[in-house]
């Protein structure tokens, strides 16, 4: 099937007269291989359009339903069209790139991982990927092997260019990490598995490492178990499709691996689940970021028509003026800036968008998973770079706003938190999707910066309203609005200010955190349940409280434990030191933990998946994705809801300064019980009015 998509992309100095700008896609639309999110690519440019600007139009080619070549000598032939975006796999590229680059476009592929496209492009400057060669994914997986305490493996690889680069790097990098390889072999789709799998059992490894596509997976994990092996499964990022989930169905439990990811302190995952329901797949992001490249190279090139392809391309990945992030607002401010002449640094979804003297290895820095698969669906742990990188947010001010109104997020950490920033983040993404504003994120890191450009009012840009996140800003929060009356201030868990141009909002959860503690003393085998807290700081109490009188009023004889993860604001980043104390409660009998320690929840989570045997009561947001089958519950406080309720009230002009109190009774807290628990869902419906009637008396003598 061909057909083309239109979109626009805003772009400062485009007329009603100018050309569109084409961009070809050579992407699968279905099968096994569809990882890169075709409605995602369009959701982004249609979200572009809403800024304004010119046309660009996505000519797109469905190389699942199609001849891969054909269509890239097609559109390789065509006037209109500079730069491709594609293909999918290794052995695609491999065939078309000469094509393609030797017409003079360029080819960005956002899931060719295959070191031997490097070494055999690596003096083309017309061939670029959006994601890092897989020399890089190799290190990550054996030291996440190493980390697991795997000793032995058994290493399968697909017969092609990606499996290649597996074959080659994977016994130094096994070596490295003190595992030994077992046995390796190298495997076509028709080769016999059950054979494969025979001498797999005679091997006796402790994992199985596959890096190979989808279909290929899905017939080593059948073989596997026909032949009645005890060895896990671990697959490499092609193996990561939903293909692999709809083929095995419950035989799919366990299976784990790595893969691509976005950067999680972009916010891109969240965007993504918000528009579409569902986290995105592998090479989402990557292939956003290649979407990003070749608009930015279309402006460059409307503003240097006489630089060649490469060099705007070039250009583009070369800046250091101010930061630009990945999402629609940034992608056309950053846009407008490149046909202006002005050269920013250009971040994706996927993380700083740097590279090496050769484009075709791919980005500096890439971000990877580990994920698994627990109650039917892929779990990943917290990204990390493959690089040391400094995760950040885009520059304050990119100029000034004209008519539309300025709002200021304020997080206390960047995002990625999974949790309290991220969640104000998700408030924030719905409200952009509602209205027409624009919108400025800063963290805690950027306290100095903000007092002086508060304190001196010396604005570039003048935000109509500051949204600030958490108790850490509560006397910054009270300054800058007492400097700036005419600047509207939201604070979230901060103090009452009383000031005209503050509204003062806090989240009660005590009456959540009563469900909880009923439901950890109804779940408990042990008698003993926990909670780990990232400090004994006022802002926590009302869980910790609440938590405490719940399972009391269920059963008495009920011990609860609490630890602190820190003495101040840093135990909510500390992952290491939360498992820590995780595996401490787990030695002592605790088998359910309330978790309200921020972004060190994860360490609890990884410290949980060792034994198996506790389960877990999440914060702030529903956090049974971490690890479906442990996260029974979670705490949720309804920051999207109260971030998305203060951009409203901006944007219609009905801002009330003052103190809001958001409750169980309200809806602004709750218990959300995780679906593969939902024969505690009773619970939060049978014990709300004690919870709420408890909460009503702890309001009483509470102090915020």
């Amino acid at each position: 099937m061909l057909f083309c998509i239109v979109i626009a992309i805003c772009s400062a100095g485009c007329t009603d007269t100018t050309d569109p700008v084409r961009i070809g896609v050579l992407l699968p639309e279905s099968g096994p291989l569809a990882m890169h999110s075709l409605d995602g690519l369009a959701w982004a440019v249609e979200a572009m359009n809403r800024q304004g600007g010119c046309t660009i139009e996505l000519v797109y080619r469905d190389t699942s339903a199609g001849n891969t070549l054909a269509y890239a000598e097609e559109l390789a032939g065509r006037d209109d069209i500079d730069i491709i975006i594609g293909p999918a796999t290794s052995a695609e590229l491999m065939q078309i790139a000469p094509l393609v680059t030797g017409k003079g476009k360029i080819l960005i592929s956002s899931s060719v991982t295959s070191g031997v496209v490097t070494a055999e492009y690596n003096g083309n400057d017309l061939l670029w990927r959006t994601c890092p060669a897989d020399g890089r994914q190799v290190e990550a997986l054996f030291s996440i092997l190493r980390e697991d305490g795997v000793n032995n493996v058994s290493l399968i690889t697909a017969n092609t260019t990606y499996g290649e680069t597996f074959a080659r790097l994977a016994p130094a990098a096994a070596a490295m990490n003190g595992i030994r390889i077992t046995g390796a072999v190298s495997i076509d789709a028709s080769d016999d598995f059950t054979a494969i799998a025979a001498r797999i059992g005679e091997e006796e490894p402790g994992i199985v490492v596959a890096a190979v596509y989808p279909e290929e997976a899905v017939g080593i994990a059948d073989a596997l178990s026909a032949a009645g092996s005890s060895a896990g499964l671990f697959l490499t990022d092609a193996g990561r499709s939903p293909y692999v989930l709809e083929s095995l169905g419950e035989r799919a439990e366990g299976i784990a691996g790595t893969s691509l990811s976005s950067d999680p302190s972009t916010g891109y995952a969240i965007a993504y689940e918000e528009a579409f329901g569902e986290a995105p797949p592998p090479f989402a992001a990557q292939t956003y970021d290649a979407l990003l490249l070749a608009v930015y190279t279309a402006a460059r090139q409307e503003a240097a028509p006489a630089e060649s392809l490469a060099a705007s391309l070039q250009w583009v990945v070369s800046g250091d003026g101010t930061v630009k992030g990945w999402d629609p607002q940034e992608a056309g401010e950053a846009a407008a800036m490149i046909r202006a002449g002005a050269h920013p640094a250009i971040s994706g979804a996927s993380g700083p968008l740097r590279f090496g003297e050769s484009p075709s290895a791919g980005p500096l820095v890439g971000y990877y998973v580990r994920w698994a698969v627990e109650g039917g669906a892929f779990c990943e742990s917290t990204p990390v770079p493959s690089a040391d990188v400094s995760p950040g947010l885009p520059g304050l001010s990119y100029g000034p706003a004209g008519k539309r109104p300025v709002v200021w997020m304020v997080y206390p950490l960047v995002k990625g938190d999974r949790s309290f920033a991220d969640s104000a983040y998700r408030g924030l993404f719905r409200a952009q999707e509602s209205f027409d504003f624009t919108k400025r994120e800063c963290s805690y890191e950027d306290l100095g910066l903000l007092d002086a450009v508060f304190a001196a009012r010396n604005f570039t840009e003048r935000p109509d309203l500051v949204i600030t996140e958490g108790f850490q800003f509560t006397d910054a929060s009270r300054a800058w609005a007492e400097a700036n009356p005419d600047i509207r201030f939201f604070t979230l868990e901060q103090a009452e200010f009383g000031l005209p141009n503050a509204c003062d909002v806090v989240m009660v959860p005590y009456g959540a955190s009563y469900l909880a503690g009923v439901m950890a003393a109804n779940m408990t085998k042990t008698g003993r349940i926990g909670a780990v807290a990232g400090a004994p700081v006022s802002v926590i109490d009302p869980f910790v409280e609440g938590f405490r009188r719940g399972a009391e009023e269920y059963d008495p004889s009920v011990n609860v434990t609490v630890a602190y993860v820190g003495e101040s604001f840093e135990g909510f980043g500390m992952p290491e030191r939360a498992g820590a104390i995780a595996r401490d409660l787990r030695s002592e009998g605790v088998d359910i933990i309330l978790m309200v320690a921020g972004s060190s929840n994860t360490g609890i989570v990884d410290a949980a998946r060792e034994t198996g045997d506790v389960y877990l009561i999440g914060e702030d947001t529903d956090q049974s994705y971490l690890a479906p089958n442990l996260v029974a519950a979670s705490v949720v406080k309804q920051i999207d809801t109260i971030v998305y309720h203060a951009v409203a009230n901006e944007i219609n002009k009905t801002f009330a300064p003052g103190r809001e109190v958001w409750t169980l009774e309200d809806g602004g807290t709750g218990l959300f019980v995780s679906p593969r628990f939902d024969e505690y869902a009773r619970i939060p419906v049978e014990w709300r009015e004690r919870a709420i009637a408890a909460e009503n008396d702890y309001l009483k003598t509470a102090v915020f």
